[in-house]
């Protein structure tokens, strides 16, 4: 009976403190590997308003259309409001995915407050498994609070964040904090994208290199009437015991060159990659 008690034990605690279930995460070469094709998107939207001056409207029009026109099936945005009085209170996710389709689903994710932050959308045949909980990143000398969002889907888990715009001790305590729970997450590949407000020579992006690879381009982002710096991302995170192995297959930056419409609907270009992911199934 005393056995059986502290096997028991065991089990529940094992149960409790693996929430990634690393004791089981090993590669099963009986199966075989599968592949999976995956176009995402980041874009900072600037609450659909950069420009409502020279559209005469919020930018969901020009919005939805770069990203039906990008392929894209899930998508980071950053600086989207829910219910904020400056912008009408509205629902600016649900807004984009009413123009989108049926087919597309969403979730807000708050930052600085319960009126502000982080969107994420994405096409339902990706089959959501959940929707993950809100990450609140470090604040000390930064300007604002800042948070991640993340779904769960059954191929990966994608997630969307927007860095401290003055602070780097604060950008880099968010890639700490990021990197810190990916880790709890190594099952299944994990993308994160977002506006890092950080250039490709900073000390953030070196910091984020070290754990995650850069599946985005390097060409400039910002401002989107004429982009002069890169600053929008898309990564992987590397420590993934599924992910057998990654390929950009196409992506890049879309810019008023390509279409026009871009330098109207935000102060940011969207950004985008097609990437094949092979999966390697684990023991169980």
């Amino acid at each position: 009976m005393t056995k059986k008690i502290v096997f028991l034990a065991f089990m529940m605690l094992t149960a409790v403190s693996c929430r990634s279930c690393r004791w089981t995460s090993h590669p099963d070469p009986r199966l075989p590997a599968r592949d999976v094709t995956v176009t995402l998107m980041t874009y900072n939207v600037g609450v659909f308003h950069k420009d409502y001056a020279t559209l005469g409207h919020y930018s969901y029009p020009e919005v939805a259309a770069l990203i039906k026109g990008s392929g894209a099936q899930v998508v980071g945005l950053n600086e989207t409001d829910w219910e904020r009085p400056r912008t009408d209170r509205q629902q600016q996710a649900k807004e984009l995915v009413a123009l989108l389709g049926e087919q597309w689903d969403y979730q807000f994710t708050y930052a600085l407050d319960p009126t502000y932050g982080n969107s994420l959308l994405w096409k339902k045949d990706l089959d959501a498994v959940r929707r993950l909980p809100r990450l609140e990143l470090t604040k000390e000398a930064g300007a604002e609070t800042r948070s991640m969002g993340a779904v769960e889907f059954d191929d990966f888990i994608f997630c969307v964040t927007h860095l401290d715009h003055k602070s780097e001790a604060d950008r880099l305590a968010a890639v700490a904090k990021i990197t810190e729970w990916a880790a709890g997450y190594t099952r299944k590949p994990i993308f994160l994208v977002g506006d890092m407000n950080a250039v490709p020579s900073s000390e953030t992006i070196q910091a984020f290199q070290k754990n995650w690879t850069l599946l985005s381009t390097s060409a400039n982002t910002f401002p989107a009437d004429e982009p002069r710096k890169c600053i929008d991302y898309i990564f992987v995170y590397k420590d993934c015991a599924e992910l057998k192995a990654v390929e950009v297959l196409d992506g890049g930056v879309i810019t008023p060159t390509a279409d026009p419409s871009v330098a109207d609907a935000s102060d940011h270009c969207p950004v985008w990659a097609r990437v094949k992911l092979t999966i390697q199934p684990l023991y169980r």
